[in-house]
């Protein structure tokens, strides 16, 4: 009963987590393929785990690249439809001919206009001048209102000549003396030469583009068939109407010559009219007659023997085995709702492990429902992306699991993106047919791309993270070859291609879904703890300017902060940050702060009491400077915490020291609000916080006075409850502290900070 009611308090504290384990483990289980699908799930080179016997009769599916041919043929074996249309024809003979009269009447209008012209100049000085003057102004306007109405309708820039050869041919060119072309002639060769075109045919698609060897022709109501070899396209007709044009006029620096060849070619428009929409329709009539598979399989015959090796046609046997039985369905209900059952405990049972670690080691994020959630989603979105490569029949290897692993260290921690990298693989390798090989490779990459990422500081490590990916690729991609036996050149290096490509731009994609992720959840990544280390930071301008002493003492702290959490595997960069911020609620009086003090104590002035009011206030000002200028939650936190609820000793004793009763004196008046910590990182900025605050009154400082100040100071903190609540254990307490011959903890860094200094002559310090 009592455990009954341990599992009842867990689900009623728990709701949400186990709705979404529950609820993403039904949508990927959907998505899985079930009992025969996975049964003959082979790929090639495997070796056959059990016999395989041919359950029932089946046709052997065409190979992708025997049946796109066979379609290719059948295709090509379609005539093209065309139609022949004489009103195009007609159309433009018609306009062939009113493009000449146009010329004509131009010609005449300006012979007309030149005559009045010539008439005014011989009677200028005659009495009936003006009569001459008003006809030269009519035919004047008749001409250029003609000539303007040509060039409207017929822009001589369409037809690739100039104005000069236009009106060299019209006859209306000054600066030519040339006789006038005779232009019935050039109409007549035009018009020939168009209707010798139109008579051979003139398709209007180029003929590279017909590829079937015969094309049929409705004409008049008739259907003809023939080569489209006989036929025109636009390129035949500009070469065949160039060798007319040579045989009708030899030098082809005329101006008949120039301007006739331009003119035909522009006249001349397709008459066979291709029809689409039939030919498309016959085609695809044809290909639905093409057989998908060649060969066949009878009842009972013995496709592949156990500890055999699959070959490339048992593996098309596999598939069109496969495809048969999720074409006919011949598995019954109750099967397939066992096989569904199946598959969702498969889910299931990963994802317990999943959820299982989170909720052990990283208690934060299970509680963090904006994680979990996170987390569901990478997790649901790589299988989703898995499901539809396989559906559309894509390289498996473009499935971007690294994304994912990289966005999960970056975003969360590495120890999250390892377990949840391990169970997509898994999950992702029985979705694609058990394909031990992804699995390996992509294994392989990961875990690489993890590490590569894990500390990440600088952008230039995205460009050495991708070239270590693509390395990591090909080096496991030829070690599986190797131990396969694969000759290297008879492997399938499509594969290795997808999986070198993927591996090499997922460093790219993943930093550039990063900022989506930080602004969606509240995240905040190395990236951006980076961006808030920087002098320029208002915040840090403004401590550098009103509390130097403040900024001093904060990144004294960072530094033996940093240093902690890389004893312990915190997160190193996250503890500078939060040093660097933990105390800017004393910019607000800074001079209240031994630190900031030069001479004068502000305190001896006041009570005990008010100092502690003071003093405790710089946590919420704190607070208020960090909504005002933005910073992140995560920072935030280590500025409510850095004290806890410890006790103001100094002025706690200063009190006691001052009152006639004791009784009196309040001591939750001298403690901090608090909360007390509750990571490893809050935990350590405040033992970093209070030793660099007691470190600066040591004197004559050395390593055993560091080691029992230390310890008397974590001591403090574990008596007085201040560590109650982060997952720091006494080990890491240790950690912490560290040793002189180590690297990492206090001891080290105090060490450099407050060495001794011997006395030099001079009485000096020179360093």
């Amino acid at each position: 009963m009592n455990i009954f009611n341990q599992f009842k308090k867990f689900f009623r504290k728990n709701q949400f987590p186990i709705l979404i384990f529950f609820g993403l483990s039904l949508l990927i289980s959907i998505m899985f393929p079930t009992g025969f699908s996975i049964r003959y799930s082979y790929q090639l080179d495997d070796i056959a785990r059990e016999p395989i016997i041919a359950p029932f009769k089946f046709g052997i599916l065409k190979t992708e690249q025997k049946l796109n041919s066979d379609l290719a043929e059948a295709k090509k074996s379609v005539s093209y439809s065309f139609k022949r249309n004489q009103d195009i024809v007609d159309n433009q003979l018609f306009e062939l001919d009113t493009f000449f009269i146009y010329m004509n009447d131009i010609r005449i209008a300006y012979f007309q206009y030149s005559a009045s012209q010539d008439s005014l100049f011989d009677n200028q000085y005659e009495p009936q001048v003006e009569s001459f003057e008003n006809n030269l102004i009519a035919d004047s306007t008749a001409y250029y209102a003609l000539y303007d109405e040509f060039l409207n309708r017929y822009p001589y820039q369409d037809y690739q000549i100039n104005k000069n050869q236009l009106e060299q041919l019209i006859g209306i060119n000054q600066e030519i003396l040339d006789q006038p072309k005779n232009l019935d002639q050039l109409k007549t060769n035009i018009k020939q030469i168009c209707l010798n075109r139109w008579a051979e045919g003139v398709l209007d698609i180029p003929l590279p583009d017909v590829i079937s060897e015969e094309i049929s022709i409705i004409q008049g109501g008739e259907l003809i068939i023939g080569s489209a070899r006989n036929y025109n396209d636009i390129l035949r007709v500009e070469e065949k109407n160039k060798e007319e044009i040579n045989s009708l006029y030899s030098n082809q620096t005329s101006i008949e010559w120039i301007v006739g060849y331009e003119l035909v070619n522009e006249f001349i428009k397709p008459n066979i009219i291709f029809d689409r929409e039939l030919t498309e329709k016959n085609q695809n009539e044809k290909i639905a007659r093409v057989p998908l598979s060649q060969g066949v399989v009878l009842e009972d015959e013995l496709i592949i023997d156990a500890n055999n090796r699959v070959t490339e046609s048992v593996l098309l046997k596999l598939k069109s085995l496969q495809s048969e039985y999720e074409r006919k369905g011949y598995e019954k209900g109750t099967d397939k709702l066992r096989e569904y059952l199946g598959a969702y405990f498969i889910v299931s049972i990963l994802l317990f492990l999943l959820f299982s670690f989170i909720y052990i080691y990283r208690k934060h994020y299970f509680q963090d429902y904006k994680m979990l959630f996170l987390i569901s989603i990478v997790v649901y979105g790589l299988i989703l992306i898995a499901w539809m490569i396989m559906n559309y029949q894509a390289n498996a290897y473009f499935i971007p699991i690294v994304i994912a692993s990289m966005l999960l260290t970056v975003l969360l921690d590495a120890s999250i993106s390892m377990l949840v990298s391990i169970v997509l693989i898994l999950l992702i390798s029985l979705l694609i047919g058990n394909n031990l090989d992804f699995a390996i490779m992509q294994f392989f990459v990961v875990f690489v791309s993890i590490y590569s990422v894990r500390r990440l500081r600088k952008r230039r490590q995205i460009i050495t993270t991708m070239f270590v990916l693509l390395s990591s690729a090909l080096f496991v991609f030829f070690s599986i070859m190797l131990f396969k036996g694969i000759d290297f050149l008879d492997s399938n290096y499509s594969e290795i291609g997808f999986f070198a490509l993927t591996s090499f731009l997922s460093p790219i994609l993943s930093f550039g879904l990063v900022p989506l992720f930080e602004s969606s959840f509240g995240i905040t990544t190395d990236y951006s703890l980076i961006e808030l280390l920087d002098y320029d930071h208002p915040l840090q301008k403004r401590l550098i300017e009103e509390a130097p002493g403040t900024h001093t003492h904060s990144i004294k702290v960072g530094t033996l902060a940093e240093s902690s959490a890389n004893a312990v595997g915190a997160r190193a960069l996250l503890c500078r940050v939060g040093s660097y911020y933990h105390d800017i609620g004393k910019l607000k009086k800074p001079e209240y702060y031994a630190e900031n003090q030069q001479g004068e104590n502000k305190h001896d002035s006041i009570t005990p009491n008010m100092s502690a009011k003071i003093l405790k206030q710089h946590v919420a000002d704190g607070l208020d400077l960090a909504d005002e200028y933005g910073l992140p939650s995560i920072v935030k936190d280590f500025i409510a915490t850095h004290h806890g609820t410890k006790r103001m000793e100094y002025f706690y004793q200063k009190a006691l020291n001052q009152s006639t009763d004791q009784n009196d004196i309040d001591e939750s008046r001298f403690r901090y609000h608090g909360p007390k910590p509750k990571t490893k990182e809050t935990a350590i900025v405040m033992i970093a916080e209070a030793i660099e605050a007691q470190a600066n009154s040591v004197k004559n400082p050395s390593v055993e006075k560091f080691d029992a100040m230390i310890e008397k100071s974590i001591k403090d903190l574990l008596q007085d409850g201040q560590l109650d609540n982060c997952p720091l254990t006494l080990d890491d307490l240790r950690k912490i502290k560290g040793t002189i011959d180590g690297k990492d903890g206090l001891i080290p860094v105090l060490s450099g900070l407050y060495h001794s200094r011997p006395e030099y002559p001079s009485g000096k310090n020179d360093d």
